[in-house]
């Protein structure tokens, strides 16, 4: 038993730290090599990388993701974030209350069942299934004071510029004000070209 607890623990460590969340949750270097863009103050500490289709496509593929599964995941925008509540009151992270704005308006995350569909046309196993859910930034979470929480979401792949508007509810009722932050100029990565 204590085996199997070891290799799941493991598993999930090595994913986590695989995709970046992990180091970035436990480093708290000064504030010129924190990541950007990034919005901190006495409430809420939060930044975002956005990866490339390359990055997604490796990372992936290192947990045995089948070529269909990784061919899928390439053509989309992948948009890592990580929040912190720095503040005394329980912070409400809550997808729903997100929104990406492109030059033409909303773009539509692409959310979990979403991926259900295309996992199920393509059947993938459940393992990868597994793999996947834990890459991404849970729907909702109640964040304790100093609690972090990180993730990906993923959007369909768009040339220009966009942003993001998250609302966040504080209070154990969701009743002691909004927390407002907004990242603008955000752009899907592109792979580097090669010399």
């Amino acid at each position: 038993m204590r085996i199997l607890q070891r290799f799941l623990i493991t598993s999930v460590l090595a994913t986590l730290l695989g995709a970046g969340l992990l180091l970035q949750t436990l480093a708290h270097a000064a504030d010129a090599s924190r990541p950007q863009p990034a919005i901190e103050n006495e409430q809420l500490y939060m930044f975002l990388r956005l990866n490339s289709p390359e990055q997604i496509a490796a990372f992936y593929e290192a947990r045995g993701f089948p070529r269909d599964a990784i061919e899928r995941l390439r053509r989309t925008c992948f948009v890592m974030a990580h929040v912190e509540n720095r503040g005394r009151e329980i912070v409400w992270l809550e997808l729903e209350n997100w929104r990406f704005i492109g030059a033409s308006g909303e773009i539509r995350r692409l959310d979990r069942q979403h991926w259900g569909g295309v996992w199920d046309e393509i059947r993938l196993p459940q393992a990868s299934r597994s793999t996947f859910g834990w890459t991404q930034l849970p729907e909702v979470r109640d964040l304790q004071p100093d609690e972090p929480v990180g993730g990906n979401m993923i959007l369909p792949a768009t040339e220009g510029p966009f942003t993001l508007e998250a609302d966040f509810h504080t209070g154990r009722d969701k009743r002691k004000g909004m927390i407002r932050v907004r990242f603008t100029d955000l752009r899907c990565a592109r792979d580097t070209p090669a010399p």
